[in-house]
């Protein structure tokens, strides 16, 4: 139950992006094999397009969430370094 209520709060979404890139490459290795068949071959190749399209659109998205996270981690300890009172706190030598 956890996983799923991990997968409902904020956020949690990003737990899916392995399922859903797998999803899309066999969606693209059928529509290849169905091309190759000589089965509908414009549609195949219209939708082996859009498949590719999908993975990078996927890839972008991760590459972007990665550097939201890595940027919210670098923040999160630059403003440990300034104490309460707003003043950076001395260097001692």
């Amino acid at each position: 139950m956890t996983f799923i209520q991990d997968l409902l709060k904020p956020g949690g979404g990003i737990a899916l992006i392995p399922f859903i890139r797998g999803t899309i490459a066999t969606l693209l290795v059928l529509v290849i094999l169905m091309g190759i068949a000589d089965i509908a071959r414009i549609h195949m190749v219209v939708l082996a397009s859009l498949s590719i399209g999908l993975l990078m659109s996927i890839s972008w998205f991760e590459k972007a969430w990665n550097d939201v996270q890595s940027s919210r981690g670098e923040s999160s300890s630059s403003s440990a370094a300034v104490n309460t009172a707003g003043k950076e706190p001395e260097k001692t030598d």
